[in-house]
């Protein structure tokens, strides 16, 4: 079974204590922990708004986005058919790792 570190959290006080503690916790106490899985820290992903969208020069599936993040615009090339200027949209910044350490989005030069 698979369980979450803020589901247990809203079960038990853990205020003064990491998942590596918990797992060693419930190691001793006789339950399994197969492993850990750290998700993407809220820090990585920011939320920001699209200002302009265009095709991309040099692919027929690909957009070239300005996109606001807050600190700054962002020029991101993304492959999502949906992309629109206005929308809201979670973008992760370059060295983000993502849950199951899949993508690790980075810099590039166009």
């Amino acid at each position: 079974m698979r369980v979450t570190y803020n589901w247990l959290k809203q079960y038990m006080d853990l205020s003064d204590t990491t998942p590596e503690q918990v797992a060693e916790i419930m190691t001793r106490g006789g339950l399994e922990v197969e492993g850990m899985e750290k998700l993407a820290s809220a820090t990585d992903l920011v939320i920001g708004k699209v200002l302009e969208c265009i095709p991309h020069p040099d692919s027929d599936h690909l957009h070239v986005c300005q996109v606001d993040t807050g600190e700054g615009v962002r020029q991101i090339v993304c492959g999502a058919p949906n992309v629109a200027a206005g929308q809201k949209v979670i973008v992760a910044l370059p060295g983000c790792v993502l849950p199951g350490g899949r993508t690790q989005p980075g810099k590039a030069t166009m």
